[in-house]
């Protein structure tokens, strides 16, 4: 019974975050927080997170995929590495490769997706 209470409570969650778009982004750039890719706004950061959703929906595993801005100031190679199962949701890890000002950073992260978009995986 605890089960199936947490999965609604999950699933309610999940709901909200799609339903609010503001809140959808927000929690689905959580995860650059701590990367070069931090310091993309506005359309930058709608086409990084358009193009890494892309990237989930379509890519082989261990296939990387280029992205870089439109002044090349940023580079960054994307891996998908894994597909897995969390709470009955898709899942997929990612590598994020990111150069700027010649220097790299490398970060691992889970996506599952929900009702049609890839959320960070907070856990």
């Amino acid at each position: 019974m605890m089960m199936h209470f947490k999965a609604i409570t999950y699933s309610l969650l999940a709901i909200l975050l799609i339903s609010s778009t503001p809140a959808a982004t927000a929690q689905n750039s959580l995860f650059l927080r701590d990367s070069p890719l931090a310091s993309l706004a506005g359309a930058e950061l709608d086409t990084l997170l358009n193009e890494i959703n892309a990237t989930l929906d379509t890519a082989e595993i261990n296939t990387p995929v280029f992205w870089q801005t439109t002044d090349m100031r940023l580079t960054s190679i994307w891996t998908v590495t894994e597909d897995y199962q969390k709470r009955g949701l898709s899942c997929r890890k990612m590598n994020l490769e990111t150069t700027s000002k010649g220097e790299t950073s490398l970060s691992s992260y889970g996506f599952c997706k929900v009702d049609g978009n890839w959320l960070f995986d907070l856990e």
